[in-house]
């Protein structure tokens, strides 16, 4: 790594204390005293905790956040029993996988993309470590769901929210936990035991000699899983050891450090002919060739400083640094076309390119803040000033962009002198093309083959001032006011243009507000309306079809109201109904293209939608977490594109629901029952020239958990998709050749001991 720990440290001590996931120097103090769960074996806590803080970075509760924000505890992510965070979705109200990447996420009808590195952030902070395979949940404490444009202190947020995952920490308390898991598919077709996998879990903390003053924990995964679809897999390895030192007693130092490595086969979902869902093949079946493959290697260093002056004020900072390589070589889909007669080669086809692709990313971001609790003119105020500075890197380099030549389509014969790297949509039949590398660079005597072939370097610089401050004008009103001021500047270089002028934009943003008003006639409600405004410079790999990048900044403002309630019946019942209205300008959107993958900019969209969450406790031993989410996102105006207007936003169901719940047994004995419901969708974003919709069908999925509890050893055995339904959870950026089907029935067990 070029940046150690130790030229992390003295950048944080320059710029003083951060406010990742707004930890407070009180809550570090708690850790170091307070006994910590590793990895409890009974399901006590709710699965929603009282404190979301990351929708205000200050510690404040739900009930005083004018927002929709819920927190997800360590309970309910062990109680669904999964190790990946993109299988918590299905029951977090408002989100859903929209693409192929770890990144893909559906918020209120909006999509993040694979290059947006905000739409999950770790103790809130951007940058992954992988970026197409989902985070493993072995190092997460809980997740934060923050909903609507957060721009104000987090930047360039899309307009739907973003993720938070809050890692775990140091404890000072001995503990260590060991898991074994083995898990296999057992429908569609699929017989058990025909596609294994298995993942090996270590945590341990503990206190580094008498006085506990230093605190360290090791977390560690090891991987290896056949997929349901053909001759896919997924090894991996996962690593995360960190460190805590009170340097005094109001101060605390966590260093933290992140090793993931992965390896996959490379698969980009099924092909839909003429956007037709119906002539889609089994979900095993892939396009793409044995030996082609995806690795990832990503490297992280983060630090958090925490102060807290005797006056009460506090001051806290941290820094995140990810170094992160992957490489591909993949035969990939572009499209499907028939061919006439009834020949080998007739029938449906789909169309692949020869791609060999390499990309360095790099992100670099600090944020400082100081957070203080005062009275002005009589007033209470809790208020943050931070400022934030970030900077990424992405080196992408294209050394192989060779297209297939057309079969013809009555003959079904290829031209002489061509490569058809065609490949039947039903019955594939592997290696019966060239060698991939026997395969040239790129198409010869094509005008645009320099830009096929490109090796970029695209970096982005920004940096912000945000102030934020909740304010009791009563004693059942407050108010929340917020505002950010930003620049961001981009650098654009094509390394095999070199006659090419290089490509410098900036985008500044004098103030950026948001506003919420809060009445709470009690202890237990609150009432809130709420404005705020998101922010987000185009992307800076986007491409038209020219390969230029000239979009323009995508920006959004919601309304919200809504209605929380916490702690009713002796603290059984916590529950938000959120109303809101999102309109985005400038949207960009994708397809598929000569390129490779291609934008465009709309008009405006809007979703209107409503959401209802709770957590409900009706017995001790019982528990339940309930969501419905209601969107209308549609496109409300395109001058270039009349057509579009009110037509469905991509990948987002008008309706979705969720339940998950667990009762304890006698004995050591528990039941979890989870059942998911998405509605229809829209998988393209249709247009005049392209005006075939691509429907993707309702599904609706059950998930079982039996529990098994004695002493310190816990057993679980599960199974997902237990009706074995077949369904489709998205289409990708190029649509109708990016269709992720979902995984059959598949069980799983799982062995852990905690000492």
């Amino acid at each position: 790594m070029k940046a150690s720990y130790v030229q992390t440290t003295a950048i944080l001590l320059a710029l003083g204390g951060f406010h990742a996931h707004a930890a407070h120097a009180a809550e570090a103090a708690a850790a170091r005293t307070a006994p910590t769960d590793v990895a409890a074996v009974v399901v006590t806590g709710q699965f929603f905790d009282t404190g979301a803080k990351s929708a205000m970075k200050m510690n404040v509760p739900v009930l005083d956040t004018p927002y929709s924000v819920a927190s997800y505890s360590d309970s309910f992510v062990r109680s669904v029993d999964t190790t990946e965070l993109a299988n918590l979705y299905s029951y977090m109200t408002g989100v859903k996988k929209a693409g192929n990447t770890g990144y893909d996420i559906n918020l209120r009808g909006f999509s993040s993309g694979g290059t947006d590195p905000n739409a999950i952030l770790v103790d809130g902070l951007p940058g992954l470590t992988g970026r197409y395979n989902s985070p493993p949940t072995v190092g997460i404490d809980r997740v934060e769901l923050v909903k609507g444009p957060m721009s104000v202190l987090y930047g360039q947020m899309q307009p739907g929210g973003f993720v938070n995952m809050i890692t775990k920490k140091p404890a000072a308390h001995a503990e260590t936990m060991l898991q074994a898991r083995g898990s296999t598919y057992a429908g569609d077709r699929l017989g058990a035991f025909s596609r294994n996998g298995y993942v090996l879990d270590l945590d341990t903390t503990g206190p580094v000699g008498a006085d506990g003053k230093v605190r360290f924990r090791v977390i560690g995964e090891l991987s290896n899983a056949d997929k349901f679809r053909d001759f896919q897999y997924d090894h991996g390895t996962y690593v995360a050891p960190m460190v805590s030192w009170d340097l005094d007693e109001a101060t605390t130092l966590t260093a933290q450090f992140e090793y993931r490595n992965a390896r996959s086969g490379f698969d980009v979902g099924l092909t839909a002919p003429n956007n037709d869902i119906s002539l889609v093949a089994p979900i095993t079946t892939v396009y793409q060739e044995p030996g082609n493959y995806r690795s990832e290697i990503g490297v992280s260093e983060t630090v958090f400083l925490d102060h807290e002056f005797a006056n009460g004020l506090r001051w806290h900072t941290g820094a995140r640094l990810v170094q992160y390589n992957s490489d591909q070589k993949e035969i990939s889909s572009t499209g499907a076309f028939f061919v006439a007669g009834s020949g080998p080669d007739s029938g449906w086809r789909v169309q692949r390119r020869a791609r060999w692709l390499q990309t360095d990313r790099k992100y670099n971001y600090i944020d400082s803040s100081l957070t203080d609790a005062f009275t002005l003119f009589g007033l209470e105020n809790k208020a943050i000033v931070g400022v934030t500075l970030g900077q990424y890197q992405i080196h992408e380099n294209r050394l192989k962009f060779f297209n297939s030549t057309v079969r013809n389509k009555t003959t079904g014969l290829c031209p002489a002198g061509g490569t058809c790297l065609d490949i039947s949509l039903y019955d594939p039949v592997y290696a019966q093309i060239p060698d991939f590398d026997s395969l040239p660079a790129t198409n010869s005597g094509l005008a645009n083959q320099a830009r096929l072939l490109t090796n970029r370097i695209t970096k982005d610089w920004n940096a912000g001032l945000y102030y934020s401050d909740l304010i009791r004008l009563t004693d059942t009103l407050k108010v929340s006011l917020a505002g950010r001021t930003f620049s961001e500047h981009q650098a654009f270089d094509e390394m095999r243009a070199p006659g090419k002028a290089p490509v410098r934009r900036t985008f500044t943003r004098a103030i950026l507000p948001s506003a919420g008003l809060l009445y709470q006639p009690s202890k237990h409600w609150t009432a809130y309306v709420s404005y705020a405004e998101s922010f987000v410079p185009p992307d800076v790999t986007a491409q038209d079809i020219n390969g230029q990048n000239s979009f323009q900044p995508v920006e959004a403002t919601q309304y919200e109201a809504g209605l929380k309630t916490e702690g009713l019946w002796e603290g059984r019942v916590t529950a938000t109904l959120a109303l809101f209205r999102i309109n985005e300008t400038n949207v960009l959107t994708t397809f598929a293209c000569d390129l490779g993958t291609c934008s465009q900019q709309v008009g405006e969209v809007r979703s209107d939608g409503m959401e209802f969450e709770t957590n409900l406790r009706p017995l001790e031993n019982w528990q339940v977490i309930f969501g419905y989410s209601h969107l209308n996102a549609r496109t409300i105006k395109n001058p270039t594109d009349p057509f579009q207007v009110g037509k469905r936003r991509p990948n987002v169901a008008d309706n979705s629901a969720n339940i998950w719940s667990r009762y304890d047994l006698p004995r050591g004995f528990g039941l979890g029952l989870g059942v998911t419901y998405t509605g229809d969708r829209e998988g393209v974003q249709v247009t005049s020239s392209k005006p075939t919709r691509l429907d993707l069908p309702a599904y609706t999925v059950v998930d079982a958990v039996i529990y098994y509890e004695h002493a310190n050893w816990q057993a679980n055995l599960k199974f997902g998709n237990l009706l074995d339904e077949r369904y489709y959870e998205s289409a990708g950026a190029t649509g109708p050749i990016q269709i992720a089907p979902g995984a059959p029935r598949n069980i799983t067990v799982s062995l852990s001991a905690r000492f």
